[in-house]
C-alpha cells in the first residue's frame, strides 16, 4: 500500500514541539501500515495535553487491524 497523503493537524499549544510530534505519529502510522492496519477514514483524536509519542499510540489504536483497532 503506498500512502498519498497523511494530514497531521496539531493544537496551538504544541507549536513548540509540531514537527518533532507530527514525525512521532507519522512514523507510528507508517509503521502501523506495514504491520497491516488499514486506514479507515479520517481520525481524530483530542490531545488533552498529551506528547506526540502517547499521541501516535492513540492514532494507530484507530486504524483497523492496529494495535486495537477492529
Amino acid at each position: 500500500m503506498k500512502l498519498k497523503r497523511l494530514t497531521v493537524k496539531l493544537p496551538a499549544s504544541m507549536t513548540a514541539t509540531a514537527s518533532h510530534d507530527a514525525r512521532a505519529i507519522a512514523e507510528a502510522v507508517g509503521q502501523a501500515l506495514a504491520k497491516g492496519a488499514q486506514p479507515n477514514g479520517p481520525i481524530t483524536i483530542q490531545s488533552h495535553g498529551q506528547r506526540g509519542a502517547v499521541l501516535a499510540s492513540q492514532v494507530t489504536s484507530g486504524l483497523k487491524g492496529g494495535r486495537n483497532g477492529g
